[in-house]
């Protein structure tokens, strides 16, 4: 914690986080609460108790989060799609907490909790991605690439009771490891990964192709017949450890529902999501051109869908970039993965929120602007105004992502 406190990027994310409250603020004395939205706060479920009722407060759990506070207080009833691990954390630390206050489903004690590990949790996320990246780019690069990563629009999530900064955490700390050739701190972080959001398993990817590159010294595939010996085969075997939480939760699944693909199949929630196969990407994408086309521009959804769209052009550029500017293949394989997952579904419904968890975008967008000073500001500057809107929106009951 003492390294953490000495580090320079610490002053930026204490003012960023201390900025977010003013959206919100805004919002309370300017915005009206969306109309038939109060399923997205705590307030639908329990009758307002005291300092979480203030409104630069509660906002912090709408939508997702009061479905990981619930299951932290009274397990799952039908909240199959979302993970574990993180509303177990913020119950194991509630838990002992029993014994000197009355720990209720909805209550402060599960909302503090879970408020206060997602900021802890990005701080360690932070902290270990700035330990990451200094071991190729200079502080100045990372530096760039982190301050990208908190301004864009939806980064707010990562401060809000939600899976995002855990995910950060996990995913840097497993890539970390295999940096440092520790491969069973590898593997566990990357265990508990798949238990934290479905996108989770893509970590076994570049787990593999850094192990096989640094282990196995494969570096052509021309090399392939190295690989399939049974020596080189056995090596690999301890990764299938990476799997064996999610199929822990499938069998729960079974047990609870009757069904072992349950958190699959309940991401159907009639946004055109497929859950039961691919969706060709250009399908996707001639969907939303379609959306440009025929919906009315006054829609709200409208709007959704053009912040949908250009999420996915950032990306695409932070992809593109990646390539360009050589980063690591691992990096540049956990990226494309994680923001292919919701383009092969059908549809972009939560990407901006999605991609922010692909760190490696970012980093190809930082070595992009390394020397165009002025758009990096200027970049900055429109990123933060459309975070405070978003923000503004979200706490007021609008779907953002």
């Amino acid at each position: 914690m003492k390294n953490i406190l000495k580090q320079d990027y610490l002053k930026k994310l204490l003012i960023w986080r201390v900025w977010l409250f003013f959206p919100i603020l805004i919002a309370s004395l300017y915005l009206p609460f969306r109309e038939n939205s109060l399923f997205t706060t705590l307030w639908q479920y329990v009758p307002k108790y005291q300092v979480v009722e203030n409104q630069n407060i509660y906002p912090w759990s709408n939508f997702d989060g009061v479905h990981y506070i619930a299951i932290a207080s009274r397990g799952y009833i039908n909240e199959g799609r979302f993970l574990p691990l993180f509303p177990m954390i913020i119950a194991a630390i509630s838990y002992p907490l029993s014994i000197f206050l009355e720990i209720q489903p909805y209550g402060p004690v599960t909302f503090w909790t879970g408020l206060l590990i997602s900021n802890f949790f990005f701080l360690l996320a932070i902290h270990y991605l700035y330990k990451l990246l200094r071991l190729d780019y200079k502080k100045e690069t990372v530096m760039r690439t982190i301050l990208l990563l908190i301004v864009f629009p939806t980064s707010f999530f990562f401060v809000s009771v939600y899976t995002e900064s855990l995910f950060l955490l996990l995913s840097v700390l497993s890539i970390f490891s295999a940096r440092k050739k520790q491969w069973g701190r590898a593997i566990c972080f990357a265990m508990l990964l798949t238990i934290t959001r479905l996108p989770g398993i893509l970590i076994t990817i570049p787990l593999l192709y850094e192990f096989i590159t640094n282990e196995i010294k494969l570096k052509e595939i021309d090399q392939l017949r190295k690989l399939l010996t049974l020596r080189n085969m056995a090596k690999l075997l301890p990764f299938l450890l990476i799997t064996l939480p999610l199929f822990g939760y499938s069998y729960f699944n079974y047990l609870k529902w009757q069904d072992p693909l349950f958190f699959i199949h309940a991401h159907d929630l009639g946004n055109s999501r497929s859950v039961s196969s691919l969706v060709f990407p250009l399908v996707t994408v001639y969907r939303y051109l379609k959306i440009f086309l025929t919906v009315n521009f006054n829609l709200y959804e409208f709007w959704v869908a053009i912040i949908e769209f250009i999420s996915l052009i950032i990306a695409s550029i932070g992809i593109i970039y990646s390539f360009i500017k050589k980063i690591r293949t691992s990096y540049q394989i956990f990226s494309i993965s994680l923001i292919s997952l919701p383009i092969l579904s059908g549809t972009l419904s939560g990407f901006p929120r999605y991609s922010i968890i692909a760190f490696p975008l970012f980093i190809g967008l930082a070595l992009r602007l390394e020397k165009h000073s002025k758009l990096f500001k200027l970049i900055l500057f429109i990123s933060i105004l459309l975070q405070a809107v978003l923000l503004m929106l979200f706490s007021k009951g609008w779907y953002v992502s």
